[in-house]
């Protein structure tokens, strides 16, 4: 029952900005359409290069480093350099 008023607001707050003129809602809704059209012709997918069975992590060295020099072991293969 306390969410019924929340609800209410909610409800009448969103009818109240719809635009009450349908062309420019069919407007908006091809335009958006034609760029969803447009940036997915634009952006090919990119395939996964091939696997050459060694971690992608590590390089195929099974350890990594922090950054301060230190090796620590790799989490992906266990440390096997193998991808899995």
């Amino acid at each position: 029952m306390r969410w019924l008023l929340p609800l209410l607001v909610v409800l009448v707050g969103c009818v109240a900005t719809l635009p009450g003129d349908d062309s420019l809602t069919a407007d908006l809704a091809a335009e958006t359409a034609r760029m969803v059209v447009q940036l997915r012709q634009q952006i090919p997918p990119t395939p996964a290069p091939p696997s050459d069975g060694k971690c992608r992590n590590c390089d195929g060295r099974g350890f990594v480093g922090d950054g301060n020099g230190i090796r620590v072991k790799c989490q992906p293969c266990d440390g096997t350099g193998k991808a899995k």
